[in-house]
């Protein structure tokens, strides 16, 4: 059974966003849904000596309400690339910075104009670095017209997908209801520490946390273990009628 999974395309997205990836069959990023001043496309997190710390985009969101995440301008009167030197300061001691400074460097000196494409520009950066096949389709290149779960139910049928995989934190707001067609099924996972600097693990930091500290090697076989759990929910929580074999994605 064909499964797919979605996430909002952001700033340099933390491993959950990475775990998921790794876990379905296909694997979108959301790019022209409402976007949230509130929310975190715009926003990442690092470790530093005092802890998280968090790096924003500066965006223009006065009296544009209601903009699509790909139509949100940057502003670029502010410095934001800066994020580059806060990031290399604190991560010039970690064991793998320096195998992917010199990419991540040139990705911020560039000009970007709009959110979406920084942070697309950003994402292809790590899938690389990963060495991982086939990047994401944008829901932006596959026209999808309807919202709410209809529009779920359109994403399954444009990617021939039957099986929708969603973190476990999206139970209330997801109506399965109002789905036809698609199977949904709810997973969550655990994130096991790493060593990091600065003293005690702390989760939910961006992948490059990872990647600096730990190297890539390490982080395509830990990403795979996690996506090997949640197959095994998958599989594990699908009615007996729709069961099949669902083999690991090629990384």
């Amino acid at each position: 059974m064909r499964t797919f999974a979605a996430e909002i395309l952001s700033y340099l997205p933390s491993e959950s966003f990475f775990v998921l990836a790794a876990s379905a069959d296909v694997f979108v990023v959301a790019d022209e849904v409402q976007f949230s001043t509130n929310g975190n496309a715009n926003r990442t997190c690092i470790k530093t000596a005092a802890g998280m710390h968090r790096l924003t985009i500066p965006v223009l969101s006065k009296g544009r309400g209601g903009q699509k995440l790909n139509e949100v301008k940057i502003d670029t009167t502010r410095a934001w690339q800066q994020h580059w030197r806060t990031i290399e300061f604190n991560y010039h001691n970690a064991p793998y910075f320096g195998e992917l400074a010199d990419g991540l460097e040139a990705l911020y000196q560039r000009s970007y104009q709009k959110l979406a494409d920084a942070s697309w520009e950003f994402l292809q950066f790590i899938w690389k670095a990963l060495r991982w096949e086939n990047l994401p389709q944008r829901t932006s290149a596959l026209g999808i017209t309807n919202s709410g779960e209809q529009r779920l139910t359109e994403l399954a049928k444009r990617l021939q997908a039957k099986v929708y995989v969603a973190h476990e934190k999206y139970r209330a707001v997801i109506r399965p209801e109002r789905m036809s067609g698609v199977q949904l099924q709810f997973v969550n996972w655990d994130l096991p520490p790493y060593h990091q600097q600065f003293g005690d693990f702390v989760s939910g930091l961006n992948m490059l946390d990872l990647l600096f500290n730990e190297g890539t090697a390490f982080a395509r076989a830990r990403l795979q273990r996690l996506a090997g759990t949640v197959r095994t929910q998958i599989i594990k929580n699908m009615p007996s009628g729709l069961k099949t074999a669902n083999g690991s994605k090629a990384l």
